[in-house]
This record gives C-alpha cells, sequence and structure tokens, in this order.
C-alpha cells in the first residue's frame, strides 16, 4: 500500500507539472533569474588587463541590447561570444576570459531578459538577438571575419544562425544540443518510467513543438556545409547528452572536428572547457588560423 501511495504521488506530481510546463519550451530552457542569483551569489572577476567597450543594437522586436567588446591594437576578425541558460554575461566573459589577447576581438553578449538587456527572455528571440550583434560587426569592422563560440542553449543559435545571416569563419559549440528534440532524449533516458509514458510523452511533444523552428539544429546543420565547425563535449555530460551531439557532428558535412575534454568537472561534467588548457589552446589555433590568415 505504501509503494502504491508513492506511486500515486509520483503520477499526481508529473501530471502537474504536465499541466504547469507542456508547451511551455521558454521556462524549461531559459533562466535569466537563476543567472543573476548566481551572479550575486558568485560575483565574476573581471580581467583588469583588458578594457571593455559597451555595444548596443536592437533585435527584432526592438529591445536594446547590450554587449562587450574587447579590442586591442592591431587585433582583426572577432568572436562573438554566449553562454548557457542560466549564465550572465559577466560568468560567460568568465568563462571565456582565455580568448583575450590573441590577435582576435572578443563580443560578449547575453540574450534579452538577460542582464540590463530590455524584453523577457524568450527562445523566438535568440536567433535575432545573435543576428543584430553580428549585423553590428559587419558593419563596423567590414571586410573581416566572424566567428561564434557557444555554450549549451547558445550552441543550438550558432549552428542555426548561418540560415538566417550567412556564413562564418568559424563555429564552436560546447555541449551542444537541439531544443527541438531534446525532451524526447531526455524522455529515453528515463525508460525505467515507462509506465508514465502517457503523460510524460505528450508533455514531450507539447515542448517540443513550441520550440521555434529555426532553432531546429538537426535541420540547420544539413541546410550548410561552408563553415568550419569545431564540436567540443564531455562523455558524461549529463545536461546535453554526449550521443546527441555526436549525431549533430557526424550529420554536417562540412569542414569539422570534435574534441573531449579530458579535465573532469563533475557531477554534471557539462562545463569542462575553463580548465582544460589543452583545448583552449587548439580552440585558441583553431580561431586564429581561420580569422587571421587572410581578410574575408
Amino acid at each position: 500500500m505504501k509503494q502504491s501511495s508513492s506511486q500515486y504521488s509520483i503520477v499526481i506530481l508529473i501530471a502537474i507539472l504536465a499541466s504547469l510546463l507542456g508547451g511551455c519550451a521558454t521556462r524549461l530552457m531559459l533562466y535569466p533569474e537563476l543567472a543573476r542569483g548566481m551572479e550575486a551569489r558568485h560575483p565574476p572577476v573581471p580581467p583588469s588587463q583588458h578594457q571593455a567597450q559597451k555595444v548596443v543594437v536592437k533585435n527584432d522586436s526592438g529591445q536594446e541590447l547590450h554587449g562587450l567588446l574587447f579590442e586591442s591594437a592591431g587585433d582583426f576578425g572577432t568572436v562573438m561570444v554566449s553562454g548557457g541558460n542560466a549564465m550572465s554575461r559577466a560568468h560567460t566573459l568568465e568563462y571565456y576570459r582565455s580568448l583575450l589577447g590573441h590577435g582576435f576581438r572578443l563580443l560578449v553578449f547575453s540574450f534579452q531578459g538577460y542582464d540590463e538587456n530590455e524584453g523577457q527572455a524568450e527562445l523566438t528571440s535568440l536567433i535575432g538577438d545573435a543576428a543584430a550583434y553580428h549585423a553590428y560587426l559587419k558593419s563596423n569592422y567590414p571586410g573581416e571575419g566572424v566567428a561564434y563560440m557557444s555554450h549549451s542553449i547558445s550552441s543550438a543559435v550558432a549552428l542555426c544562425l548561418p540560415l538566417r545571416v550567412g556564413t562564418f569563419s568559424a563555429i564552436i559549440v560546447e555541449g551542444a544540443f537541439d531544443p527541438k528534440a531534446i525532451a524526447y532524449t531526455k524522455l529515453k533516458q528515463l525508460w525505467y518510467l515507462f509506465p508514465l509514458y502517457p503523460i510524460l510523452l505528450p508533455t514531450a511533444v507539447a515542448v517540443s513543438a513550441t520550440v521555434p523552428d529555426e532553432l531546429d539544429v538537426t535541420k540547420c546543420v544539413i541546410a550548410y556545409r561552408d563553415i568550419p565547425i569545431m564540436f567540443v563535449h564531455h562523455p558524461y555530460d549529463t545536461v546535453t547528452p554526449f550521443l546527441s551531439a555526436f549525431d549533430l557532428f557526424s550529420r554536417y558535412r562540412g569542414d569539422k572536428q570534435f574534441l573531449i575534454p579530458r579535465y573532469s568537472a563533475p557531477p554534471q561534467y557539462h562545463t569542462s572547457l575553463q580548465n582544460d588548457m589543452s583545448i583552449q589552446s587548439e580552440i585558441i589555433r583553431f580561431l586564429q588560423a581561420r580569422l587571421l590568415a587572410q581578410p574575408q
């Protein structure tokens, strides 16, 4: 009787979650308040030897967004960087500080609803947000290349943005996944909850349906093949499954690399890059070869 009561409680809980979250992919995938809270509890240390200038752009809906551009004399080309769903702009900078000072500019940004950016966080704004920064770079540095390095939810933006803005000099994604498919992927991982699939499967369908088509990464990666792409993914990543990322890598038909971090970052292994000096060096060489070799 006790076991039956426990199982009934689980069913009720999942039913409540399904009713609250079903169809609302944004609430499941974007956490601007969590990003603000983490920044307040663990203030990132800004790089003292590098000065940033504020970049202000407007996205498709007219919301004002604020990025940070790091530039030194002689820099050529720019790397755009954006972080995961609970990363502030300052924490994104801290995570990618190894990219500073290598002959190219660094543009660090977050999305609508994050930091001091206007508007509410929405999956539907992500592509337009990144496109606004890309347009700024193309307007202010004509003839120079632009690369994009991203983490987790931003990986979907990086891999799908070329369909809107055209080619990049390079793309690097860590913790890549397809927002359209992630609910089904997670459902497969919960195979032991098979008796609850009549509840869980409709929820997964609803969540997938509310992810905008422009973030359908599985379709995006087969739509072009002219951009060098580097995938970085830890095999023990419990947030974004390794096999799903490798499937995206396998589908892409252009110049590509797949790097596996050696640094262990338990318990979820989702942010392994920051302390992996070897992969940091490979990434810098990869970017320099594609941004600094010749004008675009």
